[in-house]
């Protein structure tokens, strides 16, 4: 990258990172609030939070430093895919709508577009790695 010339998918991956970064100290720190962690007992909330945190950093700290392991990476952008599916899963679809009714099907809905928003931005950081996996 040219210096001093910053690309989208650049800006998109650390802030995907920063994002998991963020909901894994929720986790360490049980903030509470957040459906990933909602049914899990505090040790596994805390080695999901860490899991998290660190597939965070492997999204953000290979952009500025080099030598980690491309392996590393991918599997960790793998993991930030998945886990927001999850959450997407549990926030929207089994705690979300739970007695919903009236307009409250239109937060619902504007909840789950952001939720799905996201979920596209994590989508086009993994795919560049998902393909280097299938390549090899």
């Amino acid at each position: 990258m040219a210096a001093g010339k910053v690309s989208g998918d650049f800006i998109l991956k650390i802030l995907v990172g920063i994002l998991f970064v963020v909901i894994g100290i929720e986790g360490i720190a049980d903030f509470g609030g957040n459906a990933i962690y909602d049914e899990l007992d505090e040790p596994f909330s805390i080695i999901v939070g860490v899991v998290l945190l660190v597939a965070g950093l492997l999204l953000i700290v290979p952009s500025f430093i080099g030598g980690i392991k491309g392996s590393f990476i991918k599997i960790s952008t793998l993991v930030v895919l998945v886990a927001w599916i999850i959450f997407i899963i549990l926030e929207d679809f089994i705690y979300g709508l739970s007695g919903l009714n009236g307009d409250e099907w239109f937060l619902w809905l504007e909840g789950l577009i952001y939720h799905l928003l996201i979920l596209y931005c994590i989508y086009r950081v993994a795919t560049p790695a998902v393909r280097k996996l299938g390549n090899k």
